[in-house]
């Protein structure tokens, strides 16, 4: 059976509070997620801060989402998303290492984005990075 989903439409008001909200601020949320399953979305997405201080540890987000990616799908999403976001950073990063102004672009919307999917995930929405390619 397919998970129960709510549109979050709080910042919005509707004279219906049964209809859904099909702005773009709008988020996706599912009707109950553990405060396990919202732990481990949080770590996917601030893991990778310590990748800037030790780089092997990169794979942490990936060894998080293949331990808990069974334990719900909305781990799942999280660790999926995580994922495909810093292959493509890295891909945009390779591919631009020889200018300098793209490279530091890449990293703010990186760091700005991290934080982003660490909150949406706290407040148990589903979220989705920009500009990332989806491998998996």
């Amino acid at each position: 059976m397919p998970p129960v989903m709510t549109v979050d439409n709080q910042s919005h008001s509707s004279s219906n509070p049964a209809t859904t909200d099909s702005s773009p601020h709008a988020r996706l949320k599912p009707e109950v997620v553990s405060d396990a399953d919202r732990n481990f979305g949080i770590a996917m997405h601030l893991t990778p801060f310590a990748c800037f201080l030790f780089p092997a540890l990169i794979l942490t987000p990936l060894v998080l989402w293949i331990i808990g990616k069974n334990r719900s799908d909305f781990v799942d999403d999280h660790g999926r998303e995580v994922i495909n976001f810093h292959l493509s950073m890295m891909i945009y990063i390779l591919l631009t290492f020889w200018t300098i102004i793209i490279p530091i672009v890449i990293a703010v919307v990186w760091v700005i984005s991290l934080i982003r999917g660490a909150i949406s995930a706290s407040n148990a929405e589903y979220f989705r990075y920009p500009i990332t390619i989806r491998f998996f």
